[in-house]
């Protein structure tokens, strides 16, 4: 009788931890259902995101670049070598043409002599003095000074002897690149590029300064070229990364919303949403929006469909 007793006993307590363990649930249960209908009422929302720097390559140029006449076929002698850095106006050298010289030279030899024996007998030599004074000033034309025509480096090629080439590179310089028909509209005059050596030893900040309005085309890509300032240290020839920074953020698409062929955001501001119209353009999947319009810190509501949320509490 005592083991029946302990046996009931024992069933009843059992039942009753299971009876307090289902309420225990129950009461889990439903201080969780209220907590997330609450989470799923909460509006998602989203950061505008910084648009990249548009990324091209380049090349340092010089912004002029001249052959300097050299007579064809005359006697060079310079007095600079390949490479050097000459300022505008400076002698590089003469070239002197031999056939020239000697024919001039020879004139007035004659014309001395000749000079000469009129004065001996008497006779008038006015004449033979204009004649003497033309051939002098052949055998001037026939040596000429090579001369810069403003500060730069030169590049001499004096292979041919006879035909000697000199270039010279300005020592201003600037920067060649291009750019794709998807980013031309992206680019402006004055905008500021980071521009770096593919080294990278060599870094500065320079500005845009030409934007061709003429397409190249190569296959099915169509690029536009462009010309940036280039820092003094850059060297002719010389490779370059160029970075122009964008004053533009990227919404996604479904935060955008067209209402009366106007665009707006809701923009998040002391915890409510707040209608706020804005100039976009599209990119794929995404619009895109100047960084004066609309800051990458600024919150905004990431999908508010159809519904009207201006005002209400996020």
């Amino acid at each position: 009788m005592f083991k029946k007793a302990f046996k009931g006993k024992k069933r009843r307590l059992i039942l009753a931890v299971i009876v307090l363990v289902v309420v225990v649930m129950g009461i889990i249960m439903a201080l969780s259902k209220p907590q997330k209908a609450k989470d799923e009422s909460k509006e998602a929302t989203v950061h505008p995101i910084q648009v990249q720097p548009i990324s091209e390559s380049g090349v340092v140029k010089a912004r002029h670049q001249q052959e300097i006449s050299v007579p064809e076929g005359a006697k060079v002698n310079l007095y600079v070598n390949d490479g050097a850095n000459v300022s505008a106006g400076d002698v590089l050298g003469i070239a002197t043409n031999q056939q020239d010289l000697a024919e001039a030279t020879n004139q007035v030899s004659q014309l001395q002599t000749q000079i000469a024996n009129a004065q001996q007998k008497g006779n008038d030599t006015g004449d033979l003095q204009s004649e003497l004074t033309d051939a002098q000033r052949k055998i001037n034309r026939a040596t000429k000074n090579i001369v810069a025509p403003y500060d730069g480096m030169l590049s001499i090629d004096d292979t041919d002897t006879n035909n000697v080439k000199i270039v010279i590179d300005s020592v201003d310089k600037y920067i060649a690149s291009s750019v794709t028909d998807f980013d031309y509209d992206n680019l402006a005059t004055g905008a500021v590029a980071q521009v770096a050596t593919n080294s990278g030893a060599t870094t500065s900040t320079e500005k845009i300064t030409f934007i061709s309005q003429i397409a190249k085309t190569s296959g099915k890509v169509t690029t536009y070229d462009f010309k940036t300032t280039a820092a003094a240290e850059y060297r002719v020839g010389q490779q370059v990364t160029l970075k122009i920074k964008q004053d533009k953020v990227a919404l996604p698409a479904s935060a955008v919303k067209k209402e009366n062929g106007q665009t707006y955001v809701y923009l998040v501001q002391g915890g409510r949403a707040h209608k706020h119209q804005l100039p976009v353009q599209k990119s794929g999947a995404s619009y895109i929006v100047d960084d004066t319009d609309l800051s990458s810190t600024a919150t905004i509501v990431k999908a508010p469909g159809t519904r009207n949320l201006d005002g209400k509490k996020i």
